[in-house]
């Protein structure tokens, strides 16, 4: 059987184009989403921290 090099040459070239156009239309936007979760995530992590700190204060204060 005879191997077509311009066929496995065009099948890996669809290939690394479709790696890519995934990754611009897909990956980067879901990167995107990530972080901004985990920013808010992070701010009201810092928020209960925050309310955990004053109710401790506050308790402090009442006994």
């Amino acid at each position: 059987m005879l191997i077509n090099w311009f066929t496995v040459f065009a099948q890996v070239l669809n290939f690394l184009i479709l790696v890519a156009l995934l990754q611009w239309f897909l990956y980067q936007p879901i990167l995107k989403v990530m972080q901004k979760r985990q920013t808010l995530i992070a701010e009201r992590w810092q928020e209960a921290e925050r309310l955990q700190a004053e109710a401790q204060q506050a308790l402090a204060t009442y006994r």
